[in-house]
């Protein structure tokens, strides 16, 4: 992160789609005040067969597939990491994604719930994986 004066780091949030694992890692996350989980992986084993697109899954877990190396997916899924999780995080989905179904987003939710993490969830049935409808994004 560039220094810029003014900005003071511990009240930024970050925003992670991409990077499921670093979400449980507080040695990453401890400088933000809060994350945000925009249509994120959950469980790599449920994704590694509830979609077509299997590149990131692979990618993720290090380019091995569930079935060759499962202690790849083990390693790196998020679901083992959640109760090192302890930041706020507001989860956002879309229903109508087709590349990270809804169920990832709720099970996070439910349980960053669970273990008591301050949390929220913006759930828009009528949006895909962006956000498009100008409404939408001013909430």
């Amino acid at each position: 992160m560039l220094y810029s004066p003014g900005i003071h780091t511990r009240t930024l949030t970050s925003a992670l789609e991409q990077y499921p694992y670093i979400d449980g890692h507080p040695e990453v996350t401890h400088r933000f005040q809060a994350l945000i989980n925009h249509e994120r992986t959950f469980d790599l084993r449920e994704m590694a067969y509830a979609i077509e697109e299997l590149w990131f899954n692979e990618h993720d877990s290090g380019g091995f597939t569930q079935y060759k190396n499962p202690e790849a997916f083990e390693k790196f899924d998020p679901i083992h990491h959640i109760a090192n999780c302890s930041q706020r995080m507001l989860v956002i989905q879309g229903e109508r994604d087709y590349c990270v179904p809804d169920t990832q987003s709720i099970r996070a939710f439910t349980a960053l719930q669970r273990r008591g993490n301050p949390s929220r969830m913006l759930y828009f049935r009528n949006e895909n994986d962006w956000i498009l409808n100008p409404f939408n994004a001013l909430v």
